[in-house]
């Protein structure tokens, strides 16, 4: 009998024979420059996504079988192909034969194109053919669109365990926020940090549910789905297409899906900012300053790009085309363009940029880059309603400078950032998207609903979105998800909010606002909201915003402004902290003694500590003999469960333990002079 798909397809037989036969090939063909420039930007794009992230071949290509995988699973499921030739295979890789499905973009030159080239097509064929004996076995009758969803955060987990929030949204919480809006006909719903595409799943069935005769056209016309993650989005789309259903083949024209690769944060809102009338994009090692005006019209945009794209192609190893030939070429081949001196100047920087690059043998993704990177910007003011669940990691966890400068700015321009300038390091990127995508995407009454971490009612660094100084914004309804379980990792909520300019409108009344606090313990984490609603408890709650001192809350009682400071602050401290802990935290490099007490010791840096520090101190290393009476341990948050500690981490320190007069313990810290006479 046929069997239904599970996540532990990805652990299959299959798939560890598909890697060792993909990792082999690899080894001959990185060196290649289009197979090293997917690889670099790859993983460029993916510390951006996680914020910070060590790229590695293996996993570059799990993305990459997962990638082919999605694809062939996707011609499965709107085809009735029994058996696949070579030429539809290849079809299947470079994306052609889903046009004949009426799908138009289904697969692009991204990251994991570099295997429909005829060197790599030819020497991996027989993987393909393994994956697709592999999925003809599945039923797909009866098909669960998000069926992704399990290899979606299975190869999340091997990127990453950094708590990112994006342990995956269950189906029964995007179902239960999409009951929340009234989707008609004519609406636009985005999700800006769209992951596998959970809630553009639910989005679907709502549409259906309020509106049964929609077209398949109307309804994928009406969905939008962003992310940074380049594999994210392949799965997204994918599983947009399972929810869509086999009435795309028939649809009357063309369908473009409407999920983008790009920074959803990176708009030329922030651009134009920065760099006035100009903005900088960069095409591998070149930098190139462009007019604003090439991102006025997304459509000329497009086929200017495709334009200057083809001319490469055409003119690669010859003579390059003139400006003049250019301009003749591009006013030829764009209708309706309206093209001044700067725009013209801006489009041919562009192409030969791209020329330069294929004659260097470091293309194959470029022009996808340059088109997908400011598709956010077409889509200012949009929206209806804007739902999704954003990144949880915090700015003090961003490697990548650059995406760091963009979110300070940003912090700022939308007065997200903390007044006090300790509290900044700790914002979750989730407020900076909540706000950003709030003001920029949403039409003018337009309405967001976020899952956000619960720090959002009560953390210092979120005070601002609590009282109402963020810009963009007028919260409306919370959701308490604390007593919620199995969830997420840390306790989260559901916020929403209007769209507001006036900062006057932007704080809570004084007579609160309405929400919901839910409780039950669920079968599974991921289950649909009819399984859920049997476990699933909400009681309805009036939130007020409760101050005292300069700290703040959403409380569900209703509380005076205390202005007065708790009396309690001045007995607290921050936790001791050692920074940078490449210089303190430790590892024996011998075997365990029996006891610790006047002995010398041998050590090294602790290799654990390694992956979270920061440069410069990521590649500093000590190694040595220490006297034992340095050695102590010390209990990180990791260390701490209930009623115990697990494992607490050795650190030398510069300090000795002393008992004084009164037969009481007396710590004393000693500088590198002292000790050095101490002998």
């Amino acid at each position: 009998t046929e069997q239904s798909y599970s996540s532990s397809q990805i652990k299959s037989n299959v798939f560890f024979e598909c890697f060792r036969e993909m990792t082999n090939h690899f080894k001959n063909v990185k060196k290649y420059g289009e197979v090293q420039v997917a690889f670099e930007q790859w993983s460029k794009f993916l510390s951006i996504a996680y914020g910070s992230f060590e790229a590695s071949e293996s996993n570059f290509l799990i993305h990459t079988y997962l990638s082919v995988f999605s694809k062939m699973l996707a011609y499965a499921v709107v085809s009735n192909d029994d058996f696949i030739d070579d030429k539809e295979m290849k079809g299947i890789i470079d994306g052609t034969i889903f046009h004949s499905f009426s799908i138009q973009n289904f697969v692009d030159d991204d990251f994991f194109h570099w295997v429909k080239n005829d060197r790599d097509f030819k020497a991996l064929k027989k993987i393909f053919r393994l994956i697709a004996q592999e999925i003809s076995t599945f039923d797909f009758h009866d098909i669960d669109e998000d069926i992704l969803k399990g290899v979606y955060q299975e190869l999340i987990d091997l990127d990453t365990r950094h708590a990112l929030g994006e342990y995956y949204t269950p189906d029964w919480l995007c179902e239960r926020i999409l009951q929340e809006f009234n989707l008609k006909e004519g609406n636009r719903v985005l999700d800006p940090a769209c992951g596998s595409g959970s809630f553009l799943i639910a989005a679907v069935h709502r549409f259906r549910e309020l509106n049964p005769g929609i077209s398949v056209e109307e309804l994928n016309s009406s969905i939008y789905g962003i992310d940074i993650h380049p594999l994210s989005v392949q799965i997204a789309k994918t599983n947009m297409l399972l929810a869509l259903g086999k009435d795309v083949v028939n649809a009357c024209s063309p369908i473009h899906i409407n999920v983008i690769l790009a920074n959803t944060l990176l708009a030329p809102d922030g651009v134009e900012d920065l760099f006035g009338k100009r903005f900088k994009i960069q095409i591998d090692k070149e930098t190139l300053e462009l007019s604003s005006q090439v991102l006025d019209d997304v459509k000329i945009f497009d086929e200017a790009l495709e334009t200057a794209e083809e001319l490469a192609e055409q003119t690669y190893m010859r003579e390059k085309a003139s400006l003049e030939t250019f301009v003749n070429t591009l006013k030829r081949q764009v209708k309706n363009g309206a093209f001044n001196k700067q725009v013209i100047d801006s489009f041919y920087k562009i192409y030969l940029s791209l020329r330069n690059v294929k004659e260097k043998r470091r293309d194959s993704i470029w022009k996808f880059i340059v088109q997908n990177l400011y598709k956010p910007y077409f889509l200012s003011n949009k929206f209806d309603y804007v739902i999704g669940n954003p990144p949880w990691f915090t700015y003090s966890s961003i490697k990548n400078e650059e995406y760091q400068n963009i979110l300070n700015d940003l912090a700022e321009n939308y007065n997200v950032k903390p007044e006090r300038v300790a509290n900044f390091p700790h914002l979750e990127i989730a407020a900076i998207f909540f706000a950003y995508c709030s003001s920029y995407f949403l039409k003018e009454n337009g309405s967001i609903g976020f899952v956000l971490p619960r720090s959002f009612f009560s953390a210092d660094h979120n005070d601002n979105t609590r009282s109402g100084k963020t810009k963009g914004l007028k919260l409306k309804e919370i959701w308490d998800l604390k007593d919620v379980t199995p969830l997420f990792r840390i306790p989260s909520s559901v916020l929403f909010a209007n769209k507001a300019k006036d900062s006057s409108k932007r704080s809570l009344p004084e007579s609160g606002i309405k929400g919901l606090s839910f409780t039950g313990k669920l079968p599974v984490h991921n289950c649909k909201l009819n399984a859920a609603k049997e476990t699933l408890q909400e009681t309805n709650v009036k939130w007020y915003y409760a101050k005292l001192g300069k700290s703040s809350a959403f409380s569900n009682k209703k509380y005076k402004v205390q202005l007065k400071s708790n009396p309690y602050k001045n007995r607290f401290r921050q936790g001791a902290t050692i920074v940078p802990r490449s210089f303190y935290f430790v590892q024996l490099e011998q075997e365990m003694p029996d006891n610790f007490e006047d002995k010398i010791i041998n050590i090294k840096t602790s290799e654990a500590l390694k992956t979270d520090a920061k440069e410069p101190w990521k590649s500093v290393g000590i190694k040595g003999k220490i006297e034992s009476r340095f050695l102590f341990r010390t209990a990180l948050s990791k260390s701490i469960l209930p009623f115990a500690l697990y494992k607490p981490d050795l650190v030398v320190l510069p300090i000795t333990v002393q008992i004084n007069d009164t037969n009481e313990k007396e710590i004393k810290l000693h500088s590198s002079d002292d000790l050095m006479s101490d002998g």
